[in-house]
């Protein structure tokens, strides 16, 4: 940006600055252009240049721009009088230019210039200042005679004070025959620009009269701009026209505010509002292009990162333009609105540019306008500057290229209407023409899905029946066994009792496991998979067969890779370990060995357990996981039964996990079950790890009525670091929640005095902040039924396992 020194008086180096060039031109909106045009307030090519006499202006002409004439002499406090200045006949000052900026200054400018009257007749002749903004305007006129006339003006006065009601500064002067002297001191909060003009009047009216029809051009192409969009919005609710509508009403609200406009016919008693009315609208102006940004070029489904800066600016820019506002008055709220003039136009070609790379159709017609804006507003600054030729083109320049970007979004707004009404209908015959074929499929699928369901529920019926019968059998046979007992007087004999006891204990089993599948089914069993490290569960099981395994002489070893994260239900895997590690002690015979092995393969962890047992045939392995076959079931090498249902639920628990299941076996060779699970984020996993090493010692609370579960959970919380209180009912529960804040309480269901669902209800209600985390052996369907409106925070089972319990400890 190129700036120029001028040596004033006093030695001081300032910035002279032609015509607005820190208002850097850009657009979308074209906000540094709206604010050259502002300063559009003369006929250009009216005016004459002026005749210089001895470096006077020659004043019979029509009219003469006193700007290359003038004098320009700084006055930085202010303090400066006429009377000073005319003691000197040339004055010390640099000269001045047809529109003359000094930036933002609190300094005060004189302009001085000699007028030369060479008839005999007094004239009269009227001073026209621009832009309409200039706060104070003082205007001494030194008559030939040694008169001085003062005259005083500027938008800080009202507007009754004016020589002329028009919206312009304006001072109707006398210039006796002869050499005056006219010296003009300006001062002004808004950006320092300042053009002077010497009018006849009749000249003045004919001038202003063309540029009232060339504003009624703009005012009428933008105002049906506007409607024609508002139309629209009012047709089809879509906020990128109502963003649209606010654009341009708001630049033409600022453009009427900024050439004295809205002054002269709204708040002409009201100068301090209008004032304030320039920075506010320029606000309301960025917000409202930010908003017809956002929507018109869809960054919130397109540009999602590029859309919270955008809002973010917003709100950024809100605070600023009040704080300023509050804090600094108007003077530093005007820059501070100028400064995000900048950065808002340039983050707009910015957002064009990103767009159209990106692929977005709408951005071939924001960034022309953009473009449209930006080339209109640095024309004008180019030809107010003196560094192209001034004519009315050039000097109109941004309101050309405002009209054109709005001409160019309304054709966007447009074609973006035609192409949604064929899409449209280009979508509706796709519709149409899918829900035909869609249709035919579905009624493929429901035919389909109605034999499948018809064989799944032949199979289900299959099932029972088999079921039905394996239960009948044994119920059967004890009911025989105990009738006839009754009847014959007989006793119970050992053997008696040996069978008896080993068939309600395989019944029950067959039951227990029947429940547990049909619970299943139902949905009723959670699924709550998290990180889980499988090597350490298989030492648990290890652990709880060790006796068992003790027991039949048989070696039961282990064998892992390292650690092994995988994502799973705890519960269930444990439930499909224990069935395959108890089959196998079952089918094994004394002497013999099971090894449980855990490797790594590829995307899942595979566990297989292998047995030296007695094997079994291929008939027998086909029958395996089906649930439409009987589920049959070998003696143990010891005479124990099994049900066959309990690898129905291995199949459908590692299922439900994401994994797989299979057997390999020959009689007499031993088994090999083996099943898959998905592999965790050991990351993540690692880093829970970390939270809870790092955690604070918590206050917990445990509530249970049974002293085990006490015991167990404290020895668990302390280990990892925590303070542990016990309570042995709800209302032990309520006084100590009561007495101490707890960071975490454990509560269950079933307990005397006060169930747990009451007691974290009276405790939610009067001790604060405490996580209340359900520890019950009911599903999570079932607690959900008991609690009705109320929510616990968190889940635990009965059977309380560290990892979960480490996952609610770090939720917390």
């Amino acid at each position: 940006m190129k700036m120029r020194f001028i040596l004033l008086t006093g030695g001081d180096a300032i910035y002279h600055i032609a015509k607005l060039r820190i208002l850097m031109p850009s657009l979308q909106p074209p906000l540094f252009g709206v604010l050259l045009l502002f300063c559009s307030v003369g006929t250009v090519a009216d005016v004459d240049q002026p005749t210089v006499s001895n470096d006077s202006v020659n004043v019979a002409v029509n009219s003469v721009q006193l700007g290359p004439s003038l004098r320009v002499i700084k006055d930085p406090d202010g303090t400066m009088t006429a009377d000073r200045l005319l003691m000197h006949p040339t004055p010390e000052g640099v000269r001045g230019q047809i529109m003359t900026s000094f930036t933002f200054t609190d300094a005060a400018y004189w302009f001085v210039v000699p007028l030369d009257n060479p008839g005999k007749e007094t004239l009269k002749r009227l001073l026209v200042l621009e832009p309409t903004w200039l706060d104070d305007v003082r205007v001494s006129l030194a008559e030939p005679d040694g008169t001085l006339r003062k005259y005083r003006g500027g938008d800080w006065l009202d507007f009754a004070q004016r020589s002329l009601p028009h919206q312009k500064i304006n001072f109707e002067l006398s210039l006796p025959p002869g050499r005056s002297r006219l010296l003009v001191r300006v001062q002004t909060q808004d950006p320092f620009v300042v053009g002077m003009t010497l009018w006849e009047r009749s000249s003045f009216y004919r001038a202003d009269g063309k540029e009232r029809m060339y504003l009624g051009l703009v005012y009428g192409v933008l105002g049906a701009m506007l409607l024609y969009n508002l139309m629209l919005f009012v047709a089809v609710r879509e906020k990128v026209y109502a963003a649209y509508v606010a654009y341009v009403f708001f630049f033409i609200l600022m453009h009427a505010t900024y050439n004295g406009l809205m002054f002269h016919h709204f708040w002409p008693h009201s100068p301090a509002w209008g004032n304030w009315a320039h920075s506010l609208v320029i606000y309301l102006f960025i917000s409202a292009g930010l908003f017809f940004a956002i929507n018109f070029l869809e960054l919130h489904s397109r540009l999602l990162a590029i859309y919270r800066w955008a809002r973010s600016m917003f709100w950024v820019c809100s605070a600023s333009f009040i704080i300023t506002a509050i804090l600094g008055g108007y003077g530093l709220n005007i820059t501070n609105t100028i400064i995000w003039v900048i950065i808002f136009s340039l983050y707009s070609l910015f957002l064009g540019t990103y767009s159209l790379i990106a692929g977005n159709r709408s951005a071939r017609y924001f960034l022309p306008a953009t473009a449209a804006g930006f080339l209109g507003s640095g024309i004008t600054a180019l030809s107010v500057s003196g560094l192209i030729p001034l004519h009315f083109f050039t000097y109109r320049a941004a309101d050309i290229g405002m009209m054109i970007d709005a001409i160019l979004l309304s054709i966007a707004l447009a074609d973006r209407l035609k192409i949604a009404r064929s899409e449209t209908e280009h979508a509706r015959a796709e519709l149409l023409a899918s829900s035909r074929f869609h249709a035919q499929k579905l009624e493929e699928e429901v035919h389909q899905r109605t034999l499948e369901l018809q064989e799944a529920n032949a199979t289900k019926d299959k099932f029972f029946s088999i079921i039905a019968h394996d239960l009948r059998g044994p119920i059967g046979g004890l009911a025989l066994l105990y009738t006839d007992i009754v009847h014959s007087g007989k006793d119970f004999t050992d053997e008696i009792l040996m069978l008896t006891r080993l068939t309600t204990s395989n019944t029950s089993n067959l039951l227990e496991q029947l429940l547990t599948w049909a619970r299943s089914q139902r949905g009723e069993i959670d699924y709550n998979p998290e990180p889980i490290e499988l090597g350490e569960l298989l030492r648990e099981m290890q652990e709880l067969f060790s006796a068992q395994a003790s027991a039949k002489g048989i070696q039961l070893g282990l064998n892992v890779e390292g650690k092994c994260w995988g994502y799973a239900d705890r519960p269930m895997v444990q439930t499909v370990l224990r069935n395959l590690i108890n089959n196998a002690l079952k089918y094994t015979q004394h002497g013999g060995s099971i090894t449980v092995s855990l490797s790594n393969k590829n995307e899942c962890y595979l566990f297989r357990i292998t047995d030296t047992g007695i094997g079994m045939d291929q008939a027998l392995q086909k029958t395996l996981f089906r649930l439409g076959e009987k589920p049959q079931s070998l003696p143990g090498t010891q005479g124990e039964e099994g049900t066959g249902l309990g690898l129905i639920l291995c199949s459908e628990f590692v299922h439900k996990n994401g994994g797989t299941i299979g057997a390999q076996s020959e009689t007499g060779l031993g088994s090999t079950f083996w099943f898959t699970l998905p592999k965790a984020n050991v990351h993540e996993s690692h880093e829970s790890r970390v939270a809870v090493e790092n955690q604070r010692t918590l206050n917990i609370l445990v509530a249970d009525d049974t002293q085990i579960n006490l015991e167990t959970s404290g020895k668990m919380l302390r280990d990892l670091g925590h303070a542990v209180s016990f309570a042995h009912d709800g209302a032990e529960a309520v006084q100590l929640a009561g007495e101490k804040n707890f960071d975490f309480i454990l509560m269950d269901i079933d307990m005397p005095n006060m169930n747990g669902i009451e007691a974290a209800r009276h405790i939610r209600r009067t001790s604060g902040n405490s996580q209340i985390v359900a520890w019950s052996s009911y599903s999570r369907k079932e607690l959900s039924s008991l609690t009705n409106d109320f929510q616990f925070d968190g889940y635990l089972d009965k059977t309380l396992n560290r990892d979960a319990l480490i996952s609610a400890l770090i939720r917390k």
